[in-house]
């Protein structure tokens, strides 16, 4: 990579940065696992980075989800949704809300299965049609339909207030 190219994906990786670990930590639950994920997806962005991609940031999200996805093939067992490490998560009291909010989300997503996970992301959170979806998961349009059903349906569940029993004391 030359000087100015190197240059160049600096910026890219400095203006896209945030939005791209972001959406890593939607498709992968661990942040550990996200970061692990997303620097491999900018390292097969800088193989390819000379040729001057028409839109690098899409190359890199489509990497980010196939590398999603071959995570998940490669753990037999389901996973296990961990607790937020509260230290990852550093914001003043005004955004108290936002982090609750955002760390249910992420506990309800890593307790979907990874091709579930994927697609309610790429459908729900970014906002992608079908097709693209189907195109960038490599699958086709009923599988994404279908995973798509049962992941919103598991999110549902998730979200509906559990009932608090309360026993009748004896008089």
């Amino acid at each position: 990579m030359t000087p100015a190219e190197e240059l160049a994906f600096t910026e890219f990786v400095q203006a896209h940065g945030d939005r791209l670990l972001r959406f890593a930590r939607l498709l992968v639950p661990d942040a550990g696992d996200a970061e692990d994920v997303l620097q491999l997806a900018l390292l097969r962005l800088t193989r390819h980075w000379s040729r001057r991609l028409e839109a690098p940031e899409a190359y890199v999200r489509i990497a980010l989800v196939n590398l999603a996805k071959d995570r998940g093939r490669r753990r037999h067992l389901v996973p296990v949704p961990v607790e937020a490490d509260p230290g990852v998560l550093r914001a003043g009291p005004d955004h108290a809300e936002a982090i609750a909010a955002r760390t249910h989300l992420d506990q309800i997503l890593a307790a979907l299965p990874p091709r579930q996970r994927v697609t309610v992301v790429l459908r729900v959170i970014d906002g992608m049609s079908e097709a693209e979806t189907a195109a960038i998961m490599k699958c086709s349009l009923g599988t994404v339909k279908s995973n798509l059903a049962r992941g919103l349906q598991k999110v549902r569940a998730a979200l509906q207030p559990t009932p608090i029993l309360v026993e009748e004391t004896a008089r």
